[in-house]
């Protein structure tokens, strides 16, 4: 009988060390989607002469063994943060060399009022509120009279001075004057240190085949988040691309992967670049990773582990056309300065989802008419700088 694609399944955890294949358990099945696992066997010509035109054929030497696949952006769900290392996504997020940063608890405990000196594009913390440069950059940010909502109240912050003084990421319709809260959250922000970052395992089962994978090594991340509307739908995913190696083969029943329930959709949320609120049809930001094999004799295959040895991030938009006098990003373009990109959705605490990316570049875009509306393709270049991008799950 042949095999189902469908009677697929992953399940993914975090080695201890290299070489050190990691078993799964239940809890560690992840939803997926477009999974490839690709078996190349690498080959040696033989050039020997053979005594006629005839040569043998090459040698096959080894194999390289890639994983890649999709992940719908759904947050973790519950009513609180999850435990260290629980949020599967968050494993391949931690695998790519982002941080997890844990808020367990809000700052402060209850909303507290802001301090003085507010305006549209800064709010100036309370006494409550630690007085350390940066701390708090990239973290979502409650201001009680921003909005009538939970999702409008909810903004980010771009940067954090000793003063207390949160510098945001969009301008506000008016100066908050009232509260403040930093709420719970669960958040992934780039790292731009040398430290080698987890090494995750997976079992990935097809069809009642399972595949132990063991010494994963991300070599492609990119996060795509495109707009869904009345005419056109499509879920935000995690796209994911991996080095392996095959640890063991088995035969073992699929197990069935728990349905997590719904993804939010990118839409009645905030799109803003330089702080102004831009149409679009997508975005992506692509972490660039690049990776290499460290040559070991002293190893079956003959090489080490893959290392992640660059990543050069950047941000791909396809944003609607502005005039000159309501967004030129010719100008900005034409500056080279450094411009804030911030993008949140979702209905409700638990189910929402921010992104952010602090300080961006822009390079230039062209005018599009290939279609009825006029769009415009453009990349954003995104600096080494620390939490240069972020993901929060805020509760």
């Amino acid at each position: 009988m042949a095999l189902k694609s469908n009677n697929t399944a992953v399940a993914v955890t975090i080695q201890p060390a290299a070489d050190i294949f990691q078993a799964a358990g239940p809890n560690d099945l992840m939803p997926v989607s477009n999974l490839v696992l690709n078996i190349q066997g690498t080959t040696l010509d033989n050039n020997e002469y053979t005594g006629s035109v005839a040569k043998n054929a090459p040698a096959v030497v080894g194999k390289r063994v890639t994983l890649s696949y999709n992940i719908k952006l759904r947050p973790p769900g519950g009513v609180d943060v999850p435990a260290a290392n629980a949020f599967l996504m968050g494993r391949i997020l931690q695998a790519g060399k982002l941080t997890e940063v844990r808020n367990t608890a809000a700052i402060p405990a209850a909303p507290e009022a802001l301090g003085v000196g507010s305006d549209v594009t800064n709010a100036v913390l309370g006494a409550s509120a630690a007085a350390t440069a940066q701390l708090y950059k990239g973290f979502p940010l409650i201001l009680s009279d921003n909005g009538a909502s939970y999702p409008r109240r909810l903004t980010a912050i771009r940067s954090y001075g000793a003063d207390r003084k949160a510098e945001l990421m969009e301008v506000l319709a008016i100066a908050p004057a009232a509260n403040y809260q930093i709420p719970k959250f669960l958040g992934y922000y780039r790292s731009i240190t040398s430290d080698d970052p987890i090494i995750l395992s997976h079992e990935v089962f097809i069809d009642g085949h399972r595949f132990d994978l063991k010494d994963l090594r991300i070599n492609s991340l990119r996060l795509v988040v495109p707009t869904s509307t009345k005419e056109t739908a499509a879920y935000p995913e995690l796209q994911v691309g991996f080095d392996a190696v095959i640890a063991a083969t088995d035969n073992e029943a699929t197990p069935a992967v728990p349905s997590l329930g719904a993804v939010p959709l990118f839409k009645d949320g905030d799109q803003h670049l330089s702080r102004f609120p831009i149409g679009g049809q997508t975005f992506t930001i692509d972490f660039g990773i690049q990776t290499e094999l460290p040559p070991n004799p002293n190893k079956a295959d003959g090489n080490d582990l893959a290392e992640i040895v660059a990543s050069t991030a950047s941000v791909t938009m396809t944003r609607q056309h502005y005039r000159k006098n309501v967004f030129d990003t010719l100008a900005l373009a034409d500056a080279q300065l450094q411009h804030p990109f911030w993008a949140q959705y979702g209905r409700a605490a638990g189910a929402m989802v921010g992104i952010v990316v602090p300080d961006a570049r822009l390079n230039y875009g062209s005018p599009d008419l290939g279609g009825g509306l006029v769009m415009e393709s453009g990349d954003l270049m995104v600096d080494a700088f620390d939490r240069g991008i972020g993901i929060y799950f805020p509760y």
